[in-house]
């Protein structure tokens, strides 16, 4: 193995890697509010949003994400007149949210089922408010239970990114996958390409440990 060849295709990497971010931490976000915002009606027995918000979940957790990406890109701006201005970028960051957002739902329902029903019933009895509730008692309980997952999230989706290429955005995969085609070092061009998403995941691991850290710090 050349390690040289390896060190030189990670630098070529470099350049692309904020693009990378940007594809990822931007749905990311979205997919948070997504998940939470699907998650509520599920938990609290919305009548027509609950159905709704299920198949929601149920669809983007039992379809293969490449496929998704295909159909949302190349597919919904032939129905949606709309959407035909649709670029790369945006057509994947879409696509991510919704499949994020979908797994979060389950992380951010899963954390709140984790919260003692007593609590729950003991602030009906003071006459709290279903929203107050939620801010004061469920949140600040569910939020640690739910960091693992959330995390875990999050590098599935810094995993995922690597499909972008497949429609022809130019993340760190594409230039991996340039660098073996042009000296068909494939081994040595993927490797340098695993490796950096590695020490990405590396760091969130170290961020994840250290807002643990806090949680368990703050609720002492």
């Amino acid at each position: 193995m050349d390690l040289e060849f390896v060190g030189r295709v990670f630098v070529k990497m470099l350049p692309a890697l904020p693009r990378t971010l940007l594809i990822t931490v931007l749905p990311f976000a979205a997919a948070l509010f997504l998940g939470l915002t699907a998650t509520l009606p599920i938990v609290y027995d919305v009548p027509i949003l609950k159905p709704l918000c299920k198949l929601y979940v149920s669809f983007f957790r039992g379809t293969p994400f490449i496929g998704q990406l295909f159909m949302i890109y190349f597919g919904l701006p032939r129905l949606v007149a709309g959407l035909a201005s649709m670029g790369k970028i945006e057509g994947f960051m879409l696509t991510l949210a919704l499949n994020s957002g979908a797994y979060m739902s389950e992380i951010i329902r899963g954390a709140f089922l984790a919260v003692d029903r007593g609590q729950i019933e003991a602030a009906k009895s003071i006459n709290l408010t279903r929203m107050q509730t939620l801010r004061l008692i469920v949140i600040p309980q569910a939020v640690p239970v739910a960091v693992p997952g959330i995390v875990n999230n999050l590098i599935d989706a810094i995993k995922g990114s690597s499909l972008a290429f497949t429609i022809g955005i130019l993340d760190i995969t594409a230039v991996a996958k340039i660098q073996a085609g042009i000296t068909f070092r494939y081994f040595e061009a993927y490797m340098s390409m695993v490796i950096m998403y590695w020490l990405i995941v590396l760091a969130l691991e170290q961020l994840q440990k250290r807002c643990e850290d806090k949680l368990k710090s703050a609720s002492v």
